[in-house]
């Protein structure tokens, strides 16, 4: 099946192709008050201990789980018509927007908390759409269709991050900052419009109480799947890409790559080859099971490590950056899609939002917490010596994908 096949199947199913607008919607609020809102803070001229406080405002990204299981229990006003998930989107998205137009009237050097606390409602709305949206996925598709709505979720993402970084930067070389916030909230409109094609198939839902808000989704999870077990296996197959992800950056800055060849080569031209990545993963996830194709990415991901060890042993290479980039970046989209139809397959449709919202936290973990060691280590070890240490990290997830059939049999 080639791409431009894929793609028409995409276009032509109801049920998937508005998760194309929501996945834009949902990966523009992170990139918007991440890496962007530090760049426009600099140019502003912020100082950097300022500048600073703004990691804090991503933080309900790791800490969503904490009221996902609210979205699935509580209706709230037109429920009973739109849906309880849709409309608890939908007030997501107008706390989004509101959060950009709020900070796009600011001045960052001026306005440093009430930018900080425009972005950190931003980061609350955006995470909490984000789970939403996922829930919504799980819900709505059969299991046959989940493949295809992960993938199209997870292009549209790209498609986002793109639109926030460097559209983002395209903007504001031909108008202000504050011009180009304003105009991102296009972004968040599109999954508005998106979410009105999607029609959520009518749920029952249960007084609301621990039992069956915390409790029982702990429970139906045990009854189905061997959740230590899990837990452990997505901890320790998400440190080998959280360690080397975390500290790329500054990488690409000490082996002496200019910020002009990061944004070309690594946000531009990298994000093309994540979607590119992204589709080619929904059409192999369709030919090969699971469990092997996890395998396999775990032993390419060891290489990506091995191959930036390399460019580490080189230096500045234009054109080794330009094969490790479309190495990395294809292989990370095709584990990107297959990562979040593994996660969204150990989910409930009873329990979605706080099923999936678990363990999407545990994804975080190396991304938060034990990325915060990476900075030590690169600097103790060296970056060769890093890299191949963060390619030894996978061995133990592939013994156990190998070893360990209750984590793809369930009960």
């Amino acid at each position: 099946m080639s791409i431009f096949h894929k793609l028409k199947t995409f276009l032509s199913h109801k049920n998937i192709l508005p998760f194309l607008g929501l996945g834009i919607s949902v990966q523009a609020p992170i990139n918007l008050i991440g890496g962007t809102l530090k760049w426009w803070a600099s140019d502003s001229g912020l100082n950097l201990a300022a500048i600073g406080i703004f990691a804090a405002v991503t933080m309900p990204y790791s800490l969503k789980f904490l009221w996902a299981p609210f979205i699935d229990q509580i209706n709230l006003p037109f429920s009973k018509r739109m849906g309880c998930k849709r409309v608890w989107c939908f007030v997501f998205q107008l706390g989004i927007l509101a959060g950009l137009l709020f900070i796009s009237c600011l001045n960052p050097k001026v306005d440093v908390w009430p930018l900080f606390f425009g972005s950190l409602l931003i980061g609350f709305c955006g995470a909490s759409q984000a789970l939403t949206v996922d829930a919504l996925k799980i819900d709505l598709l059969k299991k046959e269709e989940l493949t295809d709505g992960t993938t199209v979720k997870e292009f549209g993402g790209r498609l986002g991050y793109l639109g926030a970084t460097a559209g983002m930067f395209a903007l504001s070389m031909y108008f202000s900052w504050n011009t180009a916030y304003k105009i991102a909230s296009l972004m968040i409109l599109i999954g508005v419009f998106s979410l009105f094609f999607i029609q959520e198939p009518p749920k029952k839902h249960q007084k609301i109480s621990f039992h069956t808000t915390i409790k029982m989704p702990f429970m139906e999870f045990c009854q189905r799947i061997n959740l230590p077990l899990l837990c452990l296996f997505i901890v320790l197959y998400k440190l080998c890409n959280g360690m080397l992800g975390s500290m790329a950056y500054p990488f690409y800055n000490q082996i002496g790559f200019t910020a002009k060849d990061v944004l070309a080569v690594s946000s531009i031209f990298g994000t093309i080859m994540t979607a590119l990545g992204i589709l080619i993963g929904g059409i192999i996830l369709h030919k090969m099971n699971l469990r092997p194709l996890l395998f396999v990415l775990g032993c390419i991901e060891i290489f990506t490590s091995i191959a930036f060890a390399g460019l580490a042993a080189v230096g500045p290479s234009i054109p080794l950056f330009v094969v490790v980039i479309i190495f990395d970046n294809i292989i990370g989209g095709i584990g990107s899609a297959a990562w979040v139809v593994f996660i969204s397959r150990m989910c409930s449709k009873s329990f979605s939002a706080t099923q999936y919202g678990f363990l999407d936290a545990l994804t975080m973990i190396p991304l938060t917490l034990l990325g915060m060691l990476s900075g030590w280590l690169a600097l103790h070890m060296g970056w060769q010596n890093y890299f191949i240490f963060t390619g030894a990290l996978m061995i133990p997830a592939l013994c156990m994908v190998k070893y360990c059939d209750t984590l793809f049999e369930k009960k």
